[in-house]
């Protein structure tokens, strides 16, 4: 639990230093879906992201919930960096490269026992325009503890909150 609050914080204070910097900054925030090879579970998550304004990086982060299965509650945070392999109007396309957190609990009745797992992801991503925000694909990989190495797909759309 120590380790997804500290990730958790993590990732707000750099959204937060992000959002103080000069007016050369890209902001984007979002949510979308997910899946899981292994867990075989719909994550759902939210995400905000900081393009950094001289290098063709981005570092953010993103934290899913999905819904509890057989009294198993599970959190997935991950803060990533992502390099621009191409970023245009219409089209970016970038690799993934991040720490993964996965906070699980299990709760029946009186029992209830909690595990946190740390692991690292590697993956690709690509963004389309939609007009009003741009539409993501990412395809990526948790090199981890056996029990959360796995291939994760996920989809959603993010906004600019600035220019």
């Amino acid at each position: 639990m120590r380790t997804l609050k500290f990730a958790f914080i993590l990732t707000i204070g750099l959204f937060i230093f992000a959002t103080s910097q000069a007016e050369a900054q890209r902001i984007t925030a979002g949510g979308g879906v997910g899946y899981g090879s292994k867990s075989e579970n719909v994550n759902f998550q939210v995400n905000a992201y900081y393009r950094l304004p001289t290098l063709p990086l981005r570092i953010g982060g993103d934290v899913g919930f999905a819904k509890p299965q057989d009294n198993v509650t599970e959190v997935e945070s991950n803060i990533n960096v992502h390099f621009m392999a191409v970023d245009t109007e219409l089209l970016s396309l970038y690799t993934i490269t991040g720490l993964n957190v996965l906070y699980s609990r299990f709760s029946a009745g009186d029992i209830s026992e909690s595990d946190t797992d740390t692991g690292f992801n590697l993956g690709a991503g690509a963004e389309i325009d939609l007009g009003f925000g741009r539409g993501f694909g990412e395809a990526k990989y948790i090199v981890g503890s056996e029990r959360d190495e796995q291939w994760i797909l996920g989809a959603g759309v993010r906004v600019s909150l600035s220019n």
